[in-house]
C-alpha cells in the first residue's frame, strides 16, 4: 500500500522565471550583450527620440563597454548614468564614472552624455537630494538596464546588509515599487559610503539584463531563484522585475 508521500508527493516552489542566453566566454557574451543593448537603444530612439541605459561597474563590464562603444546609433541622443557609485571623485580608480568615460565613452559612443552621481561633498546623504532630482528628472524611466552581481549576492549597491542599521532603507531600495530613485548606501562589505539607484528606480527599464560571469555566481543565482527563503537582495530583483529579466553567462 501507497504511504501518504507515494500517493502525493510534494512538489517543492518553482524557480522564479529568467530568461537565459549562455556563451563559452566572456568575450561572446560581451558582443552580444552589446548587440543586444545597442538595439534596444535605437528602438528606444525611435520610439521618443532619446535613450537612457544605466550600467554597473566593476572588472566584469569592460569588454561589454568596449563592444557596445563600437555600435552603430545615435549616441548624442543616450544618456548614460551609473547603477551606482562609489563616493570617490571621477579621476579616481575606482570611481564608476571613470569606468565609463575610460571604457564606454570612446569610438562611436565619444559624444554619448554622462549623468553622474557624484558631487564634490564629503557625504553621499549631503549631495541625495540634488542628485535624486537629477535623475528622476533627467535619467528616468530608463529604457535599459544592465546590472552585475557580487559573489555576496549584492546589486548595485544594495548590499545583503542594507538598512542594518535603518530597516526602512532595506524597504526603500528593495522594494519594487516607490517614489525614491536613489539612496545613499553604507556597508561593512566595501570601505567607501556609496549612493545607488533603487530597484524601483532600475524596475522602469523595459530592457533588463544580468551580466555575470564565472561557476560560483552563477551557484549563488541558481540558489537565489529557487529558493524563497533567499534574503539576497539577487533575489528581490528575481522576485520584483516586472518582467522576467534576462541573463547573460559564461563561465
Amino acid at each position: 500500500m501507497k504511504t501518504q508521500a507515494e500517493r502525493w508527493p510534494v512538489i517543492g516552489p518553482l524557480p522564479l522565471p529568467l530568461h537565459e542566453r549562455l556563451f563559452d566566454d566572456g568575450d561572446q557574451l560581451a558582443q552580444a550583450l552589446a548587440r543586444q543593448v545597442a538595439a534596444d537603444l535605437r528602438g528606444a530612439l525611435a520610439r521618443h527620440g532619446e535613450a537612457c541605459v544605466a550600467l554597473s561597474g566593476g572588472n566584469t563590464p569592460k569588454r561589454f563597454f568596449q563592444a557596445l562603444s563600437l555600435q552603430t546609433l545615435d549616441w548624442a541622443r543616450v544618456t548614460v548614468l551609473p547603477v551606482d557609485e562609489r563616493w570617490l571623485p571621477p579621476s579616481h580608480p575606482r570611481s564608476n564614472e571613470k569606468l565609463l568615460r575610460d571604457h564606454l565613452l570612446q569610438n562611436n559612443a565619444a559624444v554619448a552624455r554622462v549623468l553622474p552621481m557624484y558631487r564634490p561633498t564629503e557625504t553621499p546623504e549631503a549631495a541625495l537630494m540634488p542628485v535624486l532630482t537629477r535623475i528622476a528628472n533627467e535619467g528616468l524611466p530608463l529604457d535599459v538596464a544592465v546590472l552585475g552581481m557580487g559573489e555576496d549576492g549584492h546589486v548595485a549597491s544594495l548590499f545583503p546588509d542594507l538598512g542594518r542599521d535603518n530597516p526602512a532603507l532595506r524597504e526603500i531600495g528593495l522594494q519594487p515599487q516607490g517614489r525614491a530613485p536613489v539612496i545613499a548606501v553604507r556597508t561593512q562589505a566595501m570601505p567607501e559610503p556609496r549612493m545607488s539607484l533603487t530597484l524601483s528606480a532600475l524596475f522602469t527599464a523595459p530592457a533588463l539584463y544580468l551580466h555575470i560571469e564565472g561557476a560560483n555566481k552563477r551557484a549563488l543565482l541558481d540558489t537565489a531563484q529557487r529558493d524563497p527563503r533567499c534574503t539576497l537582495p539577487i533575489r528581490a530583483v528575481l522576485s520584483g522585475a516586472p518582467v522576467p529579466p534576462t541573463l547573460y553567462w559564461s563561465p
